[in-house]
């Protein structure tokens, strides 16, 4: 069962990018059926933590997530209700034992609207760098389509995905926040580097992109 890492910095209220790995780089999934039980106890563990859950991307021997816990206690009993139920039903199905996720997750807070940005399309690029496919859209255990304005695959991840509130300040209406998301989208991926796309408060062109609708400059 993933604990969380000793001195983990978790900000009250502020999304925090999570990574589960498997433990020794073990394969978590191996069938949809195995997705689909995992984003079920995800959805259980979102609403009975209370714990909105921002990004989602299913890989092959991690995870990829980005919620908002409003303290760690609260953090590690969401990772704890879906992750431990998960392990014991892979292990169960598969006649294995043992660790299915490392000892200790990955859970890196996030402090503004650039670094959520840059977070979300990392996350959501990872099918895309790993060559699993060539488009973003085409991988359906992502919410890319969700952010992006494009059909989705998968129900569960339409239902439990929460928009943050730096996607909400996209734009006035669902059209207009996907389009400027998909902007973003294809700036961040042409550079695929986080030196290169963090940006720079001197640049007139980085800064239009982080700015909201009303003008007010992110943070």
């Amino acid at each position: 069962m993933p604990r969380l890492p000793r001195r983990l910095l978790v900000i009250p209220h502020h999304p925090h990018h999570v990574i589960l790995r498997g433990n020794n780089r073990r394969r978590l999934f191996s069938y949809p059926r195995e997705k689909h039980f995992f984003l079920s106890r995800l959805f259980q563990g979102s609403e009975k933590q209370r714990v909105p859950v921002h990004a989602i991307t299913l890989m092959t021997n991690h995870v990829h997530l980005i919620v908002t816990p409003c303290d760690h206690l609260q953090l590690s009993r969401f990772v704890r209700h879906f992750a431990q139920r998960y392990a014991q039903f892979r292990n169960a199905s598969r006649g294995a034992t043992g660790k299915l996720f490392e000892q200790r997750y990955n859970c890196i807070p996030i402090t503004s609207d650039a670094q959520m940005a840059i977070t979300t399309a990392y996350v959501e690029l990872n099918p895309v760098r790993s060559n699993i496919c060539s488009e973003p859209e085409a991988y359906r255990w992502s919410t890319y389509p969700q952010h992006a304005g494009y059909r989705a695959y998968e129900p569960l991840i339409s239902k439990l995905w929460s928009p943050s509130s730096w996607y909400q300040s996209l734009g006035s209406d669902p059209n207009e926040r996907a389009a400027a998301f998909r902007d973003w989208f294809a700036y961040y991926r042409a550079r695929d580097d986080w030196s290169q796309v963090y940006p720079d408060r001197r640049s007139h062109d980085d800064r239009k992109r982080f700015e909201r609708p009303d003008r007010s400059g992110a943070t």
